[in-house]
């Protein structure tokens, strides 16, 4: 197993069992500002009805969000745990690693939008390339992609709010965007937000390549040593 694999494994080790904790802890109904509103970017750039594939639906806010605005959500996470916590609550909900599975519909159908809030952060510097591109192969020519990740340098272990270890990826615009365009997206925008927690990029794309990759797993690859950055 990889470098790049230990870490992945571990994260998805702590939320598998500390689902409930990260429920509890990231409570929603605080209020229209309760987050970077990723959703808000869905409607804005995506047609009303429009199909989304959600990656790390977690318990589900987003998608039920969008889905009371009319939207259509495939939800989606590689945590057996969520999964079920949403299954239990009357949702369809499919346990997908971004990073290997296949990203199209059960027919091999294409979304219209992306959504990956708080999950493309997990996912090694090396590896996003190629998720991204697999991402772009699950939508229609012209689909949009909303994800945020947190600002920064380096990428770090944290333990804060789960009390488990998490690997986090942190990514300045500049590096994020040449690596958006080059994985078939064409950058639409991508804002630096300071939330209490710290800086989060919030990007928007549109697919703008044919490339399909939407089955190609992502190769592995070597990480180099993790550099320390900020509290998360």
């Amino acid at each position: 197993m990889s470098a790049d694999d230990d870490a992945n494994a571990a994260t998805l080790a702590t939320y598998e069992q500390a689902a409930e904790t990260y429920r509890a802890r990231s409570d929603r109904d605080d209020g229209p500002d309760w987050e970077i509103d990723a959703v808000g970017l869905v409607r804005t750039h995506a047609e009303a009805g429009a199909s989304v594939l959600e990656i790390g639906s977690g318990p589900g806010w987003d998608a039920d969000r969008l889905e009371a605005a009319g939207f259509r959500v495939r939800r989606t996470d590689a945590t057996r745990a969520f999964v079920e916590m949403q299954r239990a609550h009357g949702h369809t909900a499919d346990l997908i690693d971004v990073r290997r599975d296949s990203l199209t519909g059960p027919g091999g159908e294409r979304y219209d939008a992306v959504l990956a809030n708080a999950v493309l952060l997990h996912i090694d510097r090396a590896e996003l390339p190629a998720v991204l591109g697999r991402l772009s192969g699950a939508v229609h020519l012209g689909g949009v992609l909303v994800a945020t990740v947190k600002a920064g340098d380096g990428e770090a272990w944290s333990r804060q709010k789960m009390d488990l270890p998490r690997h986090f990826v942190y990514w300045r615009a500049g590096p994020l965007a040449e690596v958006v365009a080059s994985s078939g997206w064409s950058v639409v925008s991508l804002d630096e937000v300071e939330r209490p927690a710290g800086p989060w990029l919030m990007l928007v794309a549109r697919r703008s390549s044919q490339t399909d990759m939407a089955s190609t797993p992502s190769p592995a690859t070597e990480r180099p040593a993790p550099t320390t950055a900020g509290a998360v």
